[in-house]
């Protein structure tokens, strides 16, 4: 072999030594290149996702909102909880405070159907009560005058009568009872200004039917004089005495110092 042959063969061997050298540091980077982006292997990991919040976070989340008055806010958390977490204590919370957050807002029909909902289902929870009170409240808030539709107010008192009769003890049950009077008055009111409108109209037969529902269910009206007196006089004007008669005689023997007992006198001296 020449001393050319020999030089060259060796450029070829060192040449083929670096090839392969480069090759092989191409493969680690390309390797290491790979791995980074490869989850738990490289250096690079992926993030775990967050921890969704609990019951007790979205509520906590609910009552922040409230108190900051950001009422949709409160009411997206409060529903979330309900929905995500119907069995779970903080629903149960979030149904009364989502029907205190309607209450609060004048929305008193959408209040008294979760007030409603919170004591069916939980008659015995401690806080029970003020769910029945709070549903009287809200009805109690569309109570109309004596010359409009009184459903609301029999609604409400409904309420309130339940709240006495099932939670004696309560404190709530002073005040129930203290509306109670109030409902029972507006009732009786609402009857008698329909039974002017009949006697007004000498539709007597009309009046009697409801000065009658008056001393029947409301016998301790402030105006019962009155309803005892246009009885006596419904009566006269349909000819019966006799009953005419014994109404002008209960008015004068328990209310003797009315206004109409003078009249009702000088009738049963005609009869």
């Amino acid at each position: 072999m020449t001393k050319t042959t020999k030089i060259l063969k060796y450029g070829a061997c060192t040449l083929s030594a670096v090839m392969l050298l480069g090759m092989l540091a191409g493969c680690s980077s390309t390797r290491k290149s790979m791995v980074s982006w490869i989850p738990f292997i490289g250096k690079k990991q992926v993030k775990a996702a967050p921890r969704p919040d609990t019951a007790a976070d979205i509520l906590a989340q609910g009552i922040k909102a409230y108190q900051l008055y950001k009422y949709t806010e409160a009411e997206k958390s409060f529903k979330m909880v309900m929905e995500d977490y119907p069995i779970s204590p903080e629903a149960v919370r979030a149904q009364l405070l989502i029907a205190d957050l309607f209450y609060t807002q004048g929305e008193y029909e959408d209040a008294a159907s979760y007030y409603t909902t919170f004591y069916t289902y939980h008659p015995a929870h401690p806080r029970a009560p003020y769910a029945l009170f709070q549903k009287g409240m809200s009805n109690f808030k569309d109570v109309l005058s004596e010359d409009r539709d009184q459903t609301a107010t029999r609604t409400a008192l409904f309420a309130f009568q339940d709240l006495i009769k099932n939670y004696p003890d309560n404190s709530y049950t002073q005040k129930a009872g203290e509306m109670v009077v109030f409902l029972k008055r507006r009732l009786a009111e609402s009857e008698l200004y329909v039974a002017r409108f009949y006697f007004t109209t000498k539709e007597y037969k009309g009046a009697l039917l409801r000065y009658g529902e008056i001393l029947r269910k409301y016998p301790n009206a402030k105006f019962v004089d009155e309803v005892l007196f246009y009885t006596g006089e419904s009566y006269y004007e349909l000819g019966n005495a006799k009953l005419a008669k014994e109404a002008y005689s209960v008015l004068v023997s328990d209310f003797p110092k009315s206004k109409y007992v003078k009249n009702a006198k000088k009738r049963l001296e005609n009869i």
